[in-house]
């Protein structure tokens, strides 16, 4: 911490050759979108592709969505955006977010009961599998070291990929090395004496979970865990169902899994950290992969933070180049705003903000969608910005 109670910058002294050199290495990674079959005959599934950075393999991860499908504005699966994209390509992983609802014509699932839904777990079963050997054929990914995530009704899809009994997976030429369940629903895998699984397998569940209830995983992963398999189970006290979102916690109608058709849903600060760090733990420890834990702490800048370059004073807002009264309005408000934050504009006038871990690289690709490029005016408390 700095003397006067804000997180300490990392300062890079140099000239403007050396920032020239930093906004090349903080330019964001590149999501792709790609196509391949799943292993259920005539589906060809989408999917969003995040490569890890660097020369040497690393592992990769398959993510899976919950019940409400893949955002509608797929920008949104990007580095800057994604939480878990930025969390797992920093800890050095590559990233595929696995599109099972799209390509069948479904948009979400969650207002249908689990019984009469013809979309299961036992299809997108068949996109993971596929996904994995999709995967084990990228150049820069080691296919030993392969993840399932999964959420909600995509965490209960990691459950039926763990099932060394279930159709397909004892005889995959590409097995994952770990899986992990974030809230899902564990009745029918409760019920099931030969469920065994083929990987080492965390489950994640909030104690107030309504929609998916801890109490089935508890008992299904205590059985497992007596009988010396594999299995590690995490109960976060005071937490809901999607208790690692940024969301408050509200009553959700229309909801196909309850008897009332509703449930609670929202975030727990606490357990949105605490399950991160939870994962990445057991990422590092069965994938055999170091992980910097630092990669969750949004209180600091991912890059560099470039040195002041004396352009201006931070509060001289009619030093901003070419701006207008709006955009003025704009920094001004960005001012108030606490750290880590970053403003960019472009040599035309236009004017973005960002904020937290990633907040200089948004800054940047925000600036840019009105088509000009751009540059950073102001990171935390300093002017960075230098004329051309």
């Amino acid at each position: 911490m700095s003397a006067w109670g804000g997180p300490v910058r990392n300062i890079v002294v140099g000239a403007w050759a050396v920032w020239v050199g930093l906004c090349s290495a903080m330019a964001a990674p590149v999501t792709q979108e790609v196509g391949f079959a799943s292993q259920e005959a005539g589906v060809t599934l989408k999917a969003y592709w995040t490569a890890p950075a660097g020369s040497a393999k690393a592992p990769a991860v398959v993510a899976l969505h919950g019940c409400g499908g893949l955002p509608q504005d797929r920008t949104t699966l990007n580095y800057a955006q994604s939480r878990y994209i930025r969390i797992f390509h920093d800890a050095g992983m590559g990233v595929l977010y696995l599109d099972s609802f799209g390509p069948r014509g479904f948009h979400s699932i969650c207002e249908q009961k689990p019984t009469e839904r013809t979309l299961t777990e036992a299809n997108r079963r068949q996109d993971v599998l596929a996904a994995l050997q999709w995967l084990a054929t990228q150049p820069e990914v080691d296919a030993s070291k392969l993840a399932v995530v999964g959420w909600s009704h995509g965490g209960q899809t990691v459950l039926a990929t763990a099932d060394r009994n279930a159709d397909g997976v004892a005889q995959a030429r590409i097995k994952p090395a770990a899986l992990v369940a974030f809230y899902p629903g564990c009745n029918a895998f409760e019920k099931q004496w030969a469920y065994s699984v083929v990987a080492p397998l965390l489950v994640m569940s909030g104690e107030l979970d309504n929609w998916t209830p801890a109490a089935t995983c508890k008992s299904m992963t205590d059985r497992l865990t007596a009988a010396k398999q594999p299995v590690r189970y995490v109960q976060y006290p005071g937490s809901y169902h999607a208790f690692d979102s940024a969301t408050p916690v509200v009553e959700r109608d229309n909801v196909g899994g309850t008897k009332s058709g509703k449930a609670m849903v929202g975030g727990n600060p606490e357990a949105r950290v605490a399950s991160a760090r939870e994962m990445l733990q057991f990422l590092s420890r069965e994938l055999a992969f170091p992980v910097d834990l630092a990669v969750l702490d949004d209180n600091v800048h991912a890059a560099p933070v470039p040195a002041p370059s004396g352009f201006a004073a931070l509060a001289n807002v009619d030093a901003l180049p070419r701006m207008s009264e709006k955009g003025k309005t704009l920094y001004r408000e960005w001012l108030e705003k606490s750290f880590p934050r970053a403003v960019a504009l472009s040599d035309k006038g236009a004017i973005a903000r960002g904020y937290g871990r990633t907040a200089m690289e948004t800054a940047i690709k925000n600036c840019e969608k009105f088509g000009n490029p751009c540059r950073l005016y102001a990171v935390d408390d300093q002017v960075v910005w230098t004329n051309p």
